[in-house]
């Protein structure tokens, strides 16, 4: 048989994709290296607790992610942000300082000094930047807030959600928001309040009852039959209907369009025979090691009241975790009644070593570490560590023209795509609008199939579900 679609890689990218395609009519086949889908989208229940592995929630800010969930009939599994959060914290030195989530927490705060407030307050009168020139996270939080703002809490927030270092990643593929915010209304304060959205960011999110590996799981259901799992492709070569692809265990597939949707230093590797551009690019783009430490205790051992998302740490505060979260506070049905769980992480662009360590010498410093900062007494109830030896990709400067020269691959080479969180966006949701967009691109490419009907499509999936 020869598939409209092949698509290497199944997580939630490559899943995504090929649900679109399906529910469009057509062939498709995904072939995943693992023994399971999801990528590192995992979701572990121990001992009634609930431990995610890799990405913990959604944003509802992301249309995309909304409809997937209801095309998926999964609506019912949503769950909203708990109320416990209610402040945010910050590392600084060994003191957590609590933040209110209001618009107006960090003005209020003695977090930051007078003059560091004063800076923010008048971030509205600042010059708009007049060029177009790629610049750092760390530089453009400067010029706009102060440099106090920047490494107090953007460079903390930055080492939490890329685990990057904010003097080397690029604003405008990071945060591109903030520099459309700049360019439009010449003021990011100005931008965020035309936005209309809620100054409560973390009220935006929302995850799943038994976790994010909800998302793979279904859409894989959704599309029983054409997954292979345990099927690693080894090569990718030109075919007079399309592409081969030559794999370790289901022999020679051919696909009239391929779908790398794969880590990027595996894309580059089957991408270099077929287009020398897009794998040099996909090659450069650096992913570094982090470790995950999840850790159970009973509530009666933690004296602080966990009352937020989590925290995050100020760089040279001493210790290991770059920052940490509190799941049994962000989402019900994370820890039994009277339990809670605290995941923290460890690792990314600025301590490869931690990272690295081994898992019980790793546990161990990290639950020292919070007994300190949490008032935690005893020994956990247990620990688990997920090692991760390449995570988030790095959007460093110049990133923007890895990604043109990425997405002109079907130009250069028709049939031939790449989707991931490498592209355009590293959230759960941005891989999700990405994949979408993919498939589109590929309908396009291969319109002679008639389209099937959404309603039709969407009671066939509920009923294999």
């Amino acid at each position: 048989m020869t598939y409209d679609v092949a698509i290497i890689g199944g997580g939630i990218s490559g899943l995504t994709t090929a649900y679109d395609l399906q529910r469009s009519g057509r062939r498709v086949i995904v072939l995943e290296r693992q023994q399971t889908v999801g990528g590192n989208a995992i979701s572990q229940r121990i001992n009634g607790f609930l431990m995610e592995h890799g990405p913990t929630t959604l944003n509802t800010l992301v249309p995309q992610a909304l409809e997937l969930t209801k095309n998926l009939d999964i609506e019912n599994q949503l769950l909203d942000l708990g109320l416990g959060v209610r402040k945010r914290y910050l590392r600084d030195g060994g003191t957590l300082h609590g933040i209110g989530i209001k618009r107006t927490g960090f003005l209020m705060s003695p977090y930051l000094s007078v003059r560091g407030r004063l800076r923010l307050m008048t971030e509205i009168l600042r010059p708009r930047k007049t060029n177009n020139e790629d610049e750092s996270i760390h530089a453009f939080i400067c010029r706009r807030f102060g440099i106090e703002f920047a490494e107090k809490i953007m460079a903390p927030l930055v080492a939490g959600i890329f685990a990057g270092d904010a003097h080397k990643l690029s604003l405008q593929s990071a945060f591109p928001k903030l520099m459309k915010m700049e360019q439009q209304f010449g003021s990011v304060t100005r931008g965020v309040f035309n936005a209309g959205h809620s100054g409560e960011p973390g009220k935006r999110l929302f995850s799943f009852r038994d976790g994010i590996a909800t998302l793979p799981k279904t859409l894989a259901n959704a599309m029983a039959g054409c997954i292979k799992t345990g099927t690693a492709v080894k090569s990718v070569s030109k075919h007079p209907q399309g592409y081969r692809l030559e794999t370790h265990r289901s022999g020679d597939l051919i696909a009239r369009t391929i779908v790398f949707a794969v880590q990027p230093h595996v894309a580059a590797s089957l991408l270099e025979p077929l287009d020398e551009p897009a794998a040099t690019a996909a090659a450069a783009i650096d992913a570094p090691p982090l470790s995950v430490i999840f850790l159970a205790y009973a509530r009666q051992q933690v004296s602080h009241r966990l009352d937020s998302l989590g925290f995050l740490s100020v760089a040279g505060s001493g210790g290991i975790i770059n920052g940490a979260q509190f799941p049994s506070t962000m989402f019900a049905n994370r820890a039994p009644d009277g339990f809670v769980s605290i995941s923290a992480y460890v690792g990314g662009s600025g301590n490869h070593d931690a990272a690295c360590l081994n898992s019980n010498d790793l546990s161990h410093l990290v639950h020292r570490e919070l007994s300190d900062l949490l008032e935690i007494s005893g020994e956990p109830i247990f620990s688990r560590c997920r090692q991760w030896a390449r995570s988030i990709p790095q959007y460093e400067i110049g990133h923007s023209v890895k990604v043109s020269t990425i997405e002109a691959l079907h130009l250069r080479q028709p049939g031939l795509y790449v989707t991931g969180n490498y592209l355009g966006g590293v959230s759960v949701g941005s891989c999700i609008e990405q994949a979408r967009a993919t498939a589109s691109k590929i309908n396009c490419y291969l319109p002679d199939v008639a389209q099937v009907a959404p309603a039709n499509a969407r009671a066939g999936i509920s009923a294999r579900a």
